[in-house]
C-alpha cells in the first residue's frame, strides 16, 4: 500500500494527549460479542463517541467496542487482517486499501470536506495561475494529489505545468513559510496555522464539494453474518449525528467530557457531517461529485493512471447501501 494519507492523525491538537496506541470504550452485552470498530479521533468520526455516551447503541440493541489508534497504516493493516469489523477511512484511502481487501464494503458516507482541505502558498503568490512552473507539496498517491489535480484543471493548468513534491499536510505550513516549497496542500487545523503564518489560501475543498468524503467500511463477512447488528449500528450512528446537529454545543460537551478535552477543541469546521437522508442521496448513481459512485470512479481512474492501483476496483461491489434501509 502506497502513501496512506496522514490526515487521519491531524486530530485538532488532541493526538498528543493519547500516548498509548489505543484505548477501548465498550458497552458489553452477554448475548453477542460487540462489533469492533477501529478509528482515530478525526472530528467527523466522533458521532461514535456520542452514540456510546448517550446510550444509542444500547437503545438500538447492539454492543460496540471502539479501538482508537493514531497510526493510519497500522489501522488499515489490522482491518485487512480481520482484527476489526469496521473502520473509518477517507474514500481515497479505501480505494487503495480495497486492493488488499476486496471484501471490504462502504456502508455509508460519514462526512465530506467543505473547506477543511486547502492549497496554501507564499504571501507573494495570489492566484493558482501563478503556480505555473512552480513546485507544490502534496501527499503523492493520496487523495490530496487528486485534489491538487482538480485545482489545476479548474484553473486551466495540468500536472505538466507544475512539479509535485511529496509532503504531508502537517508539514506544509512550515515548508511554505521557510521557502522550501512555494505552495502545498494541507487540511485543518494546519490551514488555520498557515493563515496565522501569513500564507495565502489559494483553493479549498469548498470549491470541490463531494471530492473528499470519509466513509464507514465493514468486512463483508460481518455484513453477511451479523446484518441485524450492523443495521442497529447504523441506526445508532445516525441517531448520534441527528442529536449533534440539533444540539451542537451539548454534543461537543458530551464528547469533550468523554475524551477529557475542552469543548472548543472539538470542531467540525470545514466539514459537512452527513445524515441518513444525505446518504440516501449520495448513494444514487450520478455524474457529479455529490454521487459516491461518481467520486469513487474518479478516484479509481486517477489511481490506476498514477500507478497506485494496478486495476479498477468493482465500484458496485465496494458500495453497499442496503444497510441504510430499516
Amino acid at each position: 500500500m502506497k502513501n496512506l494519507h496522514l490526515r487521519f492523525v491531524a486530530l485538532f491538537f488532541i493526538s498528543a494527549l493519547f500516548l498509548t496506541a489505543c484505548f477501548f470504550i465498550g458497552s458489553p452485552t452477554p448475548e453477542r460479542p460487540p462489533l469492533r470498530l477501529i478509528h482515530d479521533l478525526w472530528p467527523g468520526y466522533l458521532p461514535i463517541i456520542l452514540a456510546q455516551e448517550k446510550g444509542f447503541f444500547e437503545q438500538q440493541g447492539v454492543s460496540v467496542e471502539t479501538l482508537v489508534t493514531e497510526n493510519a497504516s497500522e489501522r488499515v493493516v489490522d482491518f485487512n487482517a480481520g482484527k476489526a469489523d469496521g473502520i473509518t477511512l477517507a474514500l481515497g484511502n479505501i480505494m487503495i486499501a480495497s486492493a488488499d481487501n476486496p471484501n471490504a464494503h462502504i456502508i455509508f458516507a460519514i462526512d465530506r470536506s467543505a473547506g477543511a482541505d486547502a492549497v496554501v502558498a507564499q504571501p507573494q503568490i495570489k492566484t493558482v495561475m501563478e503556480l505555473k512552473g512552480k513546485s507544490i507539496g502534496t501527499s503523492i498517491g493520496g487523495f490530496n494529489e487528486l485534489f491538487v489535480t482538480q485545482m489545476l484543471e479548474a484553473n486551466g493548468l495540468t500536472l505538466e505545468d507544475v512539479t509535485l513534491l511529496n509532503a504531508e499536510g502537517e508539514s506544509v505550513p512550515e515548508l511554505v513559510k521557510t521557502g522550501k516549497i512555494p505552495a502545498g496542500s494541507t487540511w485543518e487545523p494546519f490551514v488555520s496555522q498557515a493563515t496565522a503564518l501569513g500564507l495565502n489560501v489559494l483553493f479549498t475543498s469548498a470549491q470541490t464539494p463531494g471530492l473528499i468524503p470519509d466513509v464507514m467500511v465493514f468486512q463483508g463477512s460481518v455484513l453477511r453474518e451479523r446484518p441485524d447488528d450492523v443495521r442497529a449500528f447504523v441506526r445508532a450512528w445516525f441517531q448520534a449525528v441527528d442529536f449533534w446537529k440539533a444540539h451542537p454545543e451539548e454534543g461537543k460537551k458530551i464528547i469533550a467530557q468523554a475524551l477529557k478535552l475542552q469543548p472548543e477543541t472539538i470542531s467540525l469546521k470545514g466539514y459537512e457531517l452527513l445524515t441518513l437522508n444525505d446518504n440516501l442521496k449520495t448513494f444514487v448513481p450520478g455524474n457529479t461529485l455529490e454521487s459516491l459512485h461518481y467520486t469513487a470512479q474518479l478516484y479509481a481512474n486517477f489511481f490506476v493512471k498514477t500507478g497506485n492501483l494496478s486495476r479498477h476496483p468493482n465500484i458496485n461491489k465496494l458500495l453497499e447501501p442496503s444497510f441504510l434501509q430499516p
